[in-house]
């Protein structure tokens, strides 16, 4: 009984894992010294831009995880500058055609039918989630972070703060990056 436990426990453990891995993917630049990085500033935004509360969200977020990694955030000549943006996607979901035969007893000893359906297709809009880390002194991306998770407009705060920090967890569990 106890294996069964454990086995059963082991099972729940990947999968909770490997659902987070399956929301982030990174990449980084391999001559890049990561150890020589210590302090971050968020890039600019536009000055005419009014930061959203999903925004707020993931600056927050990121805070939360560049201080896990031992970055200190810094106004004036940082290691790095850390920037975000949400990119809009579109895919296409489609379903059909169908056909389906069927057999049975009804008033007659025998019946037959035959049923279709057409194809139905509809647009699912994602956004992507793209953190950036820009080495200032050279001026080029060493690190990115991709997240890709739904967030619908019927969800309330709580859910959409729990799938930024989720996306931005799972990005984060694999920094620094080992070349």
């Amino acid at each position: 009984m106890a294996t069964v436990f454990k086995t059963v426990t082991l099972a729940i453990l990947l999968t909770l894992i490997t659902g987070c891995a399956r929301y982030a993917v990174t990449d980084f630049d391999g001559k890049a010294g990561f150890d020589r990085y210590n302090s971050y500033r968020f890039a600019e935004r536009d000055d005419d831009a009014v930061q959203g509360l999903d925004a707020a969200r993931i600056e927050r977020a990121l805070q939360q995880a560049l201080t896990g990694e031992g970055f200190t955030q810094k106004d004036a000549e940082p290691d790095i500058l850390v920037r975000y943006r949400i990119e809009d996607e579109v895919r296409t979901e489609s379903r059909g055609p169908s056909v389906g035969l069927g057999f049975g007893f009804g008033r007659s000893p025998f019946t037959f039918g035959m049923a279709h359906s057409p194809v139905q297709t509809r647009e699912i809009r994602e956004g992507q989630l793209v953190v950036e880390m820009v080495d200032p002194t050279i001026e080029q991306v060493v690190w990115e972070g991709r997240g890709r998770r739904y967030l619908s407009e019927n969800q309330d705060r709580e859910e959409r703060t729990k799938l930024i920090d989720q996306v931005i967890e799972a990005m984060f569990e694999q920094y620094p990056p080992q070349p």
